[in-house]
């Protein structure tokens, strides 16, 4: 070959690869609470040496017509196709309950327990979260034995057999109660459900005989044991299964999806009275001339995690599979590391977010400045993908109501540096509620002219697509 010439190079290039426990933290942060209690529990059960105990503070539930985290997203993503836009015009289960249990007579702890288990069962009528964890610690009238007995009402109304954690036990508080039913069906729905597996009545009454006989060996008076009087014949074995055919496994399945999400905050942003001379970020204060707002992290609805202490005393000693047991602690840790990392990171952005649109927590909705996620980036010294992820399905709370963290980034608008699109939409509004009463209603036109005087010079294009993200016709529908 002629007019080639092969040369060999040398290349250095430097490649960043992330540690497990970074893209763990990353994960986490992306995440709103609904997902994080999620994460939470999915790691519980594959790592002992995590516990989870119970949430940090009281349920204050918003209502919001929005999605709850990146999961239900998903779903929703997933299942448009599907349904085809056709609306499930079916009451919701948590309405159906709900009408019934306000109807009873009860203390008002009681009612705030049968609210959050209400607001916690899926659309199969399961519990989402351990039903422990709703009990509000601050307030000593939430007893776990008041729970216990909220959760044995709300199974009694209608349908039969929600508010429990699956399909068996639904079956049992179903059959518990039915004045019909058989003391054998009682019997394996209780702690008994793998000896209709296979369902034939020869190989049921075999299983029910077989533990009945070991049972009265280890008990001397065998009339003291539950369900004495089944012994295991085939009778009772069909009997029971019989019965059990008549109960429904899914007692949800007649009741429609909540078009209501309900979703707690992650940061509750509050004025404060008192004065500071400067910003604290880690106490969460912010200050602007006269003017402080408290910056508080929600920790509604989040369990709290920590590390096994039973583990971390096995691990001091030199005992069979102690690395393994020092793994899942390292696991351990690194997760609730990256849970305080998620928390922080959050923490620190809104305060930063706050001092930079003060005038909208002064005067509210209409007042935000240009503010980009590079700029808060910027002040928290991470990636720009990072404040993205921050910002990812979660809610701030204020006194101007419940916003996305996403809706106090904005762009600035044509060339001036403290005008937003915010303040533009806001104009608008202002402009045409003052002409609302005129004959003929203003072009898009004269409301750029209007908006010029204000000293808002933009186009007449932009301002009708502005008019449409305020979902107000043209002048000449109008």
């Amino acid at each position: 070959m002629t007019g080639f010439e092969l040369k060999q190079q040398q290349k250095q290039t430097q490649v960043q690869i992330m540690s497990q426990k970074q893209i763990q933290s990353l994960e986490l942060l992306a995440m709103g609470n609904m997902d994080l209690c999620k994460a939470v529990y999915d790691e519980a059960e594959k790592n002992p040496a995590v516990t989870v105990g119970h949430t940090r503070g009281p349920s204050d539930y918003t209502r919001v017509t929005s999605s709850t985290g990146a999961a239900a997203e998903l779903a929703s993503e997933n299942f448009q196709a599907a349904l085809e836009a056709k609306a499930d015009e079916r009451m919701s289960l948590q309405d159906h309950l709900l009408s019934q249990f306000r109807s009873q007579r009860m203390s008002d702890a009681q009612r705030k327990i049968g609210e959050r288990l209400i607001y916690n069962l899926n659309d199969k009528g399961f519990h989402i979260l351990a039903p422990e964890s709703l009990l509000d610690k601050n307030d000593p009238s939430q007893t776990p034995a008041l729970l216990k007995e909220t959760i044995l009402l709300i199974q009694q109304l209608d349908p039969v057999g929600t508010c429990t954690s699956g399909t068996e036990e639904s079956l049992f508080a179903q059959a518990r109660l039915r004045e019909d039913a058989p003391q054998s069906a009682l019997f394996i729905l209780d702690g008994h459900f793998d000896f209709l597996d296979p369902p034939k009545i020869d190989r049921i009454a075999k299983k029910i005989k077989q533990f009945q006989k070991e049972r009265a060996q280890m008990i001397a008076d065998s009339a003291d044991q539950k369900y004495a009087s089944v012994t295991g014949t085939e009778q009772e074995a069909e009997e029971a299964l019989k019965f059990i055919r008549t109960l429904d496994p899914f007692p949800a399945r007649n009741f429609g999806s909540s078009g209501t999400h309900y979703i707690a905050p992650d940061i509750f942003i509050e004025p404060l009275a008192q004065s500071f001379d400067a910003d604290n970020f880690d106490k969460g204060i912010v200050t602007y001339g006269d003017r402080a707002w408290l910056v508080r992290l929600s920790q509604d609805n989040v369990p709290i995690v920590t590390v096994n202490p039973e583990l971390q005393k096995l691990a001091s000693k030199e005992t069979p599979g102690s690395e393994k047991i020092q793994e899942n602690l390292k696991q351990a840790r690194d997760f609730i590391e990256s849970i305080k990392y998620r928390e922080s990171t959050i923490h620190r952005a809104c305060c930063i977010i706050v001092k930079k649109q003060h005038e909208f927590f002064e005067k509210g909705p209409g007042h935000l400045s240009p503010l980009r996620q590079s700029d808060v980036a910027a002040e928290l010294g991470v990636h720009e993908t990072t404040v993205s992820r921050m910002a990812n399905s979660k809610f701030l709370q204020c006194e101007w109501g419940l916003f996305d963290i996403k809706y106090f980034f904005t762009n600035q608008v044509a060339d001036k540096a403290d005008l937003s699109r915010d303040n533009i939409l806001h104009e608008i509004k202002k402009i045409l509620a003052q002409n609302a009463g005129n004959t003929k209603p203003l072009s898009d036109q004269k409301i750029a002219d209007e908006l010029e005087k204000r000293g808002i010079k933009i186009a007449r294009r932009t301002v009708a697509k502005y008019r449409a993200n305020l979902s107000i016709e043209s002048s000449y529908t109008r």
